[in-house]
Formats: structure tokens, C-alpha cells, sequence
């Protein structure tokens, strides 16, 4: 893997400030990506291609966007990492087993599988599957385009429960209750096939100095990363049935595993105090939904919901300003939307200037 010079040099500084971060005991360090706006061309609707015929056109297309995205962020010392990987929406977790997906404007949604109890006897582990197909020859194209200014991240998975969820349809709910049996003995066999297929997929990925570039945050976790992962059918059910059918599959896959960053909807956060207890929990994401208050404001329901002491939160520029004092309570990864370039400069100074020494250079 060539990696251009300047790319390399900010490598080497993330990669120090990320062992700094990871390993630190006390509260108080920050890391950052901020965002700030960039004229960079659209991507057309995923849905209007058939990826058969034209997944390296729209290939080309994701990429073209990301570069520009990039050269608008050259010179932007943050914690990022410029870094690509295939991103067809969350149903690509589910569908390497061999599930249909219904392509959306900019995702794609799961067709349930198992439509009946016995249906659970016909899942195999294959990398034969059109999903799985699409996903290695997606990776292997980006690396054919790769020209010294990007590496390629790992694009992440969901965890058994969730894609018990999306092969199932919502009748796991009812399952939970009315056939636990089954929809213990699904769960388990997922537990093996989210460990089957995310380590083939993360292999496709760069992997620098023993880590890895994770995509849902552009920087470097490492090493034996898992992530980021994610359950969103326990935003759909009781912590009681979280606790039954998620919890100990999910602690059984992250003690597999030496960092696991775990995503979670601050809509619903009932069953995150549970959560925090899995082992190798290196970053707890807290993401932003609608019609919910962000995160950054609405910290103390936060903080008291996540024991873990790494969190990754998504604000403002202005709500970072606004609310340091409090994020100092906690090591937080700081993913941040600016207004412009010059906010963002700004708000990577004031980041840097408000954490804890995360290198000498610091």
C-alpha cells in the first residue's frame, strides 16, 4: 500500500494521539473530526443503478465525492484519516447471508428471510452470496484506485440481535415471547456469522500499524478492532429482552475481540447502561436523532445512561464551545460539524487547547 507523504506524516500524528487517547486513565482528552462544507459533486440515487451492471460506476461516483471532500480538508490537522470503504446502506450486514435488499435513494432496506421457523436450517455461512460477492469486489475496486491519498476503512457490522431482526422481520418481537427457543437458537448461529463475515470484510481493509481506520469516525482503532456495531431492534424492545436475547450474544462476540466501538440512538438509551458493561468497549457512539435533543445538550441524561468513560458524540461547532466543561467529565471523540473552513481551524485549536496532553508535541 503506497501512501503519499502528507498523508503519511498525518497518519503518524493521529495514530500518537489515538494510543494517547485509548490508553488514558484520567478524563478530559479529546480527539476530533470536524466537518466543515465542501463543493464536492452529488452522488445520484443508488436506486437508480443496477449494481450488477454498474457497481464501479457508482463506485466511481461515491469516490469522486469523497475526494473533493478530501482536498477541501488538505492541511485540516483533526484526527481523521482520508479514507473510503463500500457503503450500499445497512442491509449489506444481512444480505451476505443471502437475503434480497430493496435499494433506497442513498441505502437499502432488508427483505426478511426466514419466513418460518424452519427456514433457520437452510442459512449457511457463504462467500458465494451476491452481497458478500459485491462487498469483496467493491473493496478490491477502491484499492485499484488508490493512489497514495486515501486507504480504505472498515465498514463496520450489526450485531446478532439486529440482524436477527432484518431476517426475521418485526415477527421477532413476537418470537421473543412466543417461540424463545427459536429465536435463541437464530440468535446464537449469528453470533458465529457476525464473527464469519466481519473478519473477512475487515481484512479487506488497510490495516496501519496493527489498527485500523474505522469508517463511522474516519480514524484509527487498533489493534483487533470490532466496529462499529450496532443494535437497533433494542431500541425496539424492553431492556428485559435486550438483556435476554442481545447481552450475552454480544458479550461473547466483543471477548473475541480486543477494542469493540458499539453504536447506539440517543432516542432510546434504555438499554445502554447495559451495554457499557461489554467487555473491550473502547468507544460508546452516541448518535444524534430527530426530533430528540442532541446529545451535547442533553449530556446528564447521557452521561448517566453510559458508564463507559470513551464516548463518541456528534455536535456543533458552537455546542462543543458551549458545552467543554462538561464533556471534560468523560474522554470524548468529538465528531463536529463547522460552518466553514475557518471553523473548523478553530474549533480543532480550541479541542486542542482544552484537552489533556495527548503527545509531547501537545
Amino acid at each position: 500500500m503506497m501512501i503519499s507523504a502528507p498523508l503519511s506524516e498525518q497518519i503518524r500524528r493521529v495514530i500518537g494521539r489515538c494510543h494517547a487517547f485509548y490508553g488514558a486513565s484520567e478524563p478530559g482528552h479529546f480527539l476530533i473530526h470536524a466537518h466543515a462544507p465542501v463543493d464536492a459533486p452529488a452522488v445520484p440515487p443508488l436506486d437508480s443503478f443496477d449494481l450488477d451492471r454498474q457497481l464501479t460506476t457508482w463506485l466511481d461516483h461515491t469516490l469522486a465525492a469523497a475526494c473533493a471532500e478530501w482536498r477541501g480538508r488538505a492541511g485540516l490537522d483533526d484526527d481523521a484519516i482520508a479514507s473510503i470503504c463500500p457503503r450500499f446502506g445497512i442491509a449489506e450486514h444481512t444480505a451476505w447471508l443471502g437475503a434480497e435488499v430493496r435499494l433506497q435513494t442513498d441505502t437499502c432496506l432488508p427483505v426478511p428471510l426466514l419466513r418460518e421457523p424452519e427456514d433457520l436450517d437452510r442459512l449457511t455461512l457463504n462467500e458465494e452470496t451476491p452481497w458478500y460477492r459485491r462487498m469483496k469486489a467493491s473493496y478490491d475496486y477502491l484499492r485499484s484506485r488508490q493512489d497514495g491519498t486515501f486507504i480504505l476503512s472498515v465498514r463496520g457490522a450489526m450485531m446478532p440481535m439486529d440482524i436477527a431482526n432484518a431476517l426475521r422481520g418485526d415477527v421477532l418481537f413476537s418470537d421473543f415471547l412466543l417461540n424463545p427457543e427459536f429465536a435463541h437458537r437464530l440468535i446464537r448461529f449469528l453470533t458465529g456469522g457476525v464473527d464469519w463475515y466481519y473478519r473477512r470484510l475487515r481484512s479487506w481493509a488497510d490495516e496501519l500499524d496493527g489498527g485500523h481506520v474505522m469508517f463511522y469516525h474516519s480514524s484509527w482503532m487498533g489493534p483487533d478492532v470490532l466496529g462499529h456495531v450496532t443494535n437497533d431492534a433494542a431500541m425496539l424492545c424492553s431492556r428485559r429482552i435486550y438483556e435476554q436475547f442481545g447481552f450475552p450474544y454480544e458479550r461473547e462476540l466483543c471477548g473475541r475481540y480486543g477494542q469493540v466501538l458499539y453504536h447506539v440512538h440517543n432516542e432510546k438509551l434504555h438499554f445502554a447502561p447495559c451495554v457499557a458493561q461489554l467487555p473491550n468497549l473502547a468507544l460508546f457512539e452516541v448518535t444524534n436523532d430527530p426530533k430528540t435533543p442532541p446529545a451535547a445538550e442533553d449530556l446528564p441524561r447521557v452521561l448517566a445512561a453510559i458508564s463507559s468513560p470513551r464516548l463518541l458524540l456528534h455536535a456543533t461547532s458552537d455546542q462543543v464551545r458551549q458545552r467543554i466543561g462538561e464533556l471534560k467529565q468523560r474522554n470524548v471523540f468529538l465528531n463536529v460539524t463547522c460552518r466553514d473552513r475557518s471553523d473548523a481551524e478553530d474549533i480543532v485549536a480550541f479541542v486542542r487547547a482544552a484537552s489533556r496532553p495527548l503527545t509531547t508535541d501537545d
